[in-house]
């Protein structure tokens, strides 16, 4: 590695004379450096890498590079890195940096037979403020360094990097540790400051102090709480809407004492409360007579197994002391209630003449309490896990119905609930004792059987591995004479085709489908002979001319395809195993399912997709992308199957008559991006199901056909389809039924609390509605 001045008498010419480059290798696939203009500190170039002499990726100069930055060179912002795949790296001979469309060499051609020496510098790292008082960033591998942060240059808190998150390096990925953070609370006094990171050994994160500002419990309550004009407080409003703040997880104690809403009901009812099990008994009446709701009746059932019970006491129960009740609530003994928890039952099952069932978040213990943030009633997680069986209430009509032949707490739950007449509570009515989680499978298996057998569905439910709460599978039976077709559009680059259709082949002979390639314009030789080659294999090619347009390319292949399924997968998609398929057919057999989403990973194994949040910042994000394969993620929702508002359409399952009724993909709102969330959205609006399962797993290189959104060239469009985003599905954007109002969406879903909350509203799962703009607006 050296560092080289282009001289006057090189081919750039005397315009570039100036300019100082650096070229190196960190490690195999991994190379950096950084070009500047010593005439022009102002300007950023565009470096491409050349492999062999083939151009391969190209970047811009934007990268914060310390050592320059030290040197009081401009800003420090001349860096560049690439990330190339790992074949490339172990098989490149000479890799060399170039000006784009200029030539000239940065730095000097690197052999890569030959030991590389020690790189004098690469990217270590970066950090943005993300809203309210939450950094992220990420910290490069090898730094194995706390990181001290300052305000005006005074330090205030050391942060240690946890986890793993994605990074993107010149067009490819990598791995770095994650970097999250909350700065005090006293912080958010509504002053801009400006805050540093660097660290334990001096090296700086940030070029220059990162300026953020944050407002006690809000911009809109500080607003309010000045006596400003309703139009300010408007304005405060929407900025915490665009803006969202959180705090982290483990305050959750405080911000429970700060912002739980003051009961004022005067709703009068009598409560019917059922204690299923022998064990803390006396702290669960205890937490009854603490109640706000003072009419209220307690009978404790004796636990056969986890949470069975004799259906004779029950009903002696029922018939007796309960016999004046107006709702029954079903819990565990030990079960800890909220002192409002009746009350907020009572209420609404007045306000909401449609609710016959009501769950609540509930608290759990691990070292601190820690909330679990419920959605909107989930029917496919409910089968799967029965997240909402641990403290619910059931209109009495309903509940002596369900006990007639329920056995368990799970059976009622499942016995009781109906997707339009179950509504949530956000915000905990209950601390839950310790769950055995290995005791409760065969009785939740049960439950969801008897679920089935009374749908008149036939399935097979299995055990899961245990996490936080007990989880099976559902298997539903596929009529296997129903064809699917998986339809894969391309453009060039063979070699992602090829891999893409090698690795789903298995799983196309398993459930006797059949590949469908729609080609886009490609003119890349190879391409074009591997194109002509799919006939051989029984494969079919049709071809798709014009701008690449994502949503008319699909829309397109599904007019030429006769199966009753159809699968959009993106050809830069591998399958991981041959069983995917199969995974996303016995989820679709469910009628009111619309689409199936897979599980997808990036190759470093960061997942890259666990389903679609709607609301943050505004839009949408992918769920889980700050976690690693393996891990459960938040209320084990990588661990089963559940529903959300929207998958991707980079491995997605639905029925070609559902894509009809919906009108296929937009086209023309949404010709590149957004496309699938809108698709997904339609398929709600007539009352169909979105599920993802983390069973069909697949490793997807984001992007690695068309490029990346955040190109120059890109912006405007992606800008333009973000617009109509939100004009088009604006009120679903900022209550996504799926994510609990109580969450953050300042960042990465499901990893803070929102600060403040958005709603405490009792919430039923109710069909999205759309505003549609007309064409042109």
């Amino acid at each position: 590695m050296r560092t080289k001045t282009i001289s006057k008498h090189e081919p750039s010419g005397t315009e570039y004379a100036s300019l100082q480059t650096q070229f190196s290798r960190y490690d195999r696939t991994t190379f950096s450096g950084f070009v500047y203009d010593r005439a022009d500190l102002g300007r950023r170039y565009t470096v491409e890498l050349l492999v062999d002499g083939e151009p391969y990726m190209s970047s811009l100069c934007d990268e914060f590079v310390t050592e320059l930055a030290d040197a009081g060179i401009g800003d420090g912002r001349f860096g560049f890195t690439f990330h190339v795949q790992d074949q490339v790296g172990s098989n490149a001979t000479i890799v060399e940096a170039r000006l784009a469309n200029i030539g000239s060499p940065v730095g000097t051609p690197i052999r890569c037979d030959v030991a590389a020496p020690e790189a004098q510098w690469h990217r270590i790292g970066d950090i943005k403020w993300v809203g309210g008082l939450r950094f992220e960033g990420w910290l490069a591998q090898d730094v194995d360094e706390d990181i001290e942060i300052l305000i005006a240059q005074r330090p205030v808190m050391t942060v240690r990097p946890i986890g793993w998150t994605n990074v993107a390096q010149g067009g490819e990925f990598g791995v770095g540790r994650r970097i999250d953070f909350h700065l005090p609370e006293h912080f958010a006094d509504g002053r801009v400051r400006g805050l540093s990171a660097r660290t334990m050994s001096g090296r700086s994160l940030v070029s220059e102090p990162i300026a953020f500002v944050a407002f006690d419990r809000g911009l809109e309550q500080t607003l309010a709480d000045l006596g400003r004009w309703d139009s300010e407080r408007l304005r405060g409003q929407l900025f915490d809407q665009l803006l969202p703040a959180s705090v982290p997880f483990h305050t959750y104690q405080g911000w429970k004492a700060r912002f739980w809403p003051a009961s004022q009901s005067d709703v009068s009812s009598e409560a019917a409360v059922v204690l299923i099990g022998d064990v803390r008994v006396d702290e669960s009446i205890e937490s009854l007579e603490a109640q706000r709701h003072a009419t209220w009746t307690a009978a404790s059932l004796p636990a056969q197994g986890f949470s069975q019970f004799d259906p004779r006491a029950a009903r002696e129960f029922v018939d007796g002391d309960a016999a004046n009740s107006d709702f029954f609530v079903f819990c565990l003994s030990g079960t800890i209630l909220a002192e409002d928890a009746l009350q907020r039952f009572a209420d609404v099952f007045a306000s909401e003449v449609d609710c016959d069932l009501a769950y609540g978040d509930v608290e759990v213990q691990g070292g601190a309490v820690w909330p679990l943030a419920f959605s909107a009633f989930d029917l496919e997680r409910a089968l799967e896990q029965a997240y909402g069986a641990y403290c619910f209430a059931v209109r009495r009509e309903r509940a002596l119905e369900a006990l007639r032949s329920a056995t368990s707490l799970y059976d009622i739950f499942l016995s009781c609930v109906e997707p339009d007449r179950t509504f949530h509570l956000p915000g905990s009515v209950a601390a839950l004792p310790r769950i055995d989680a290995s005791a409760a499978i065969a009785e939740l298996i049960a439950a969801s059987e008897a679920y089935f057998v009374r749908a008149g569905i036939d399935a097979n439910v299995e055990p899961r591995k245990a996490g936080l709460l007990p989880a099976v599978r559902v298997r539903r039976a596929v009529d296997w004479n129903e064809r699917t077709t998986i339809i894969i559009p391309n453009r060039n680059r063979a070699e992602l085709l090829k891999r893409c259709i090698e690795t789903v082949t298995p799983a196309v002979h398993e459930t006797n489908a059949r590949i469908l390639v729609v080609d886009n314009g490609s003119t890349e030789p190879e391409t074009l002979d591997y194109l002509e080659s799919l006939s051989a294999e029984e494969i079919d090619v049709i071809s798709v001319e014009g701008p690449f347009n994502f949503a008319a390319i699909n829309n397109a292949a599904v007019d030429c395809v006769d199966t009753e399924n159809i699968c959009f997968l993106n050809n830069d998609v591998q399958a991981l195993d041959d069983g995917w398929l199969a995974e996303l057919l016995w989820r679709l057999a469910a009628p009111d399912v619309g689409a199936v989403g897979a599980k997808l990973l990036w190759p470093n194994s960061v997942v890259q997709h666990g389903g679609v949040v709607l609301g943050t910042n505004f839009f949408a994000a992918h769920a889980f992308n700050d976690r690693m394969d393996g891990d459960p993620g938040y209320g084990d929702l990588l661990q089963v199957a559940h529903e959300c508002s929207a998958v991707t359409a980079a491995c997605l399952l639905m029925r070609k008559r559902d894509f009809v009724a919906v009108g296929g993909m937009d086209a023309i709102r949404f010709p590149i991006n957004f496309n699938d969330i809108d698709l997904c959205l339609k398929l709600r609006h007539l009352g169909k199901r979105i599920v993802f399962t983390p069973d069909a797993k697949l490793v997807h290189l984001e992007s690695a056909s068309r490029g990346r959104d955040s190109a120059p060239d890109r912006k405007a469009r992606f800008n333009r389809e973000l617009a109509m985003l939100r004009a088009k599905w604006g009120a679903v954007l900022l209550d996504d039924p799926y994510y609990s109002p109580l969450l953050g969406l300042d960042s990465a879903p499901f990893s803070a609390l929102a600060w403040p909350p958005r709603s405490w509203k009792a919430r039923a799962n109710l069909p999205p509605v759309p505003t549609v703009p007309p064409i042109g607006m």
